[in-house]
């Protein structure tokens, strides 16, 4: 799939559907964040169509108007896009450029120990 950035909306439903067991209804994602956030059903169905052009949702169709939404794509497969488009248009494609970017007093011991053990992780499974 073609690295392509969700809009805020789409991605808050795409967040949403990737905490539940497939198959998710218009009615399910209308049910919690429809009615949170004021939409009509029109509104998600709408939404629910950009999802499935875009490659992000696959649909069944059920009995009746009701149909079975799938998705095609795990939150974790669209964060490496997301994370990797970032990296190449801000940074250049450049790791210590995004460190340099996340250095600050935000950083505890704790993640700087986590990077650090990634880092040594990575090493060793590339000198093997």
């Amino acid at each position: 799939m073609k690295s392509q950035r969700l809009p805020d909306t789409e991605f808050e439903i795409m967040d949403y559907i990737w905490e539940l067991i497939p198959p998710v209804t218009t009615s399910m994602v209308m049910e919690k964040l429809g009615r949170e956030r004021g939409w009509k059903i029109q509104t998600v169905v709408t939404l629910f169509g950009r999802l499935t052009e875009r490659g992000f949702l696959r649909v069944e169709r059920g009995s009746g108007r009701e149909r079975s939404f799938y998705p095609i794509i795990s939150r974790e497969e669209y964060l490496r896009m997301e994370t990797e488009s970032f990296v190449e248009r801000y940074h250049k494609n450049s790791f210590s450029s995004l460190l340099a970017a996340l250095h600050s007093d935000h950083l505890s011991n704790e993640d700087l120990d986590e990077v650090s053990q990634w880092l040594a992780s990575m090493k060793e499974g590339r000198s093997q």
